[in-house]
């Protein structure tokens, strides 16, 4: 079954800070919420009974701030919320037991993102 056709794209110079921008703005939502996670996870494990967790969204509107993070304002939401859906995805894959936690993904030459 056919799903999605991947393509290699030559970008000019200018497109290809523009997509960098994008990746990072990508990378940064997605280990915002490793991190928000991991600390939900921790005072859960302090503060909540045993066997109960604390809620785990797709919610990025925390993230964005004027003062903190204006580069997050430049970035198209898509990129954005397609970040933090990938994220939940792959947390309730883990939740399954199909996969490993969504661990911090470091800054590298092989970006990618979904637009």
């Amino acid at each position: 079954m056919l799903t999605g056709i991947k393509l290699r794209a030559n970008p000019t110079s200018h497109q290809k800070l523009v997509l960098s921008q994008w990746m990072g703005c990508a990378r940064s939502i997605w280990n915002a919420k490793v991190d928000e996670e991991k600390y939900y996870r921790t005072f859960a494990r302090k503060y909540y009974p045993t066997g109960t967790y604390a809620p785990i969204d797709q919610k990025t509107s925390q993230f964005k701030s004027k003062e903190l993070t204006p580069w997050l304002s430049r970035c198209p939401s898509q990129i954005i919320r397609n970040s933090a859906v990938n994220w939940y995805q792959t947390y309730q894959k883990f939740m399954k037991g199909v996969c490993g936690r969504p661990k911090l993904k470091p800054k590298t030459d092989r970006g990618c993102m979904y637009v």
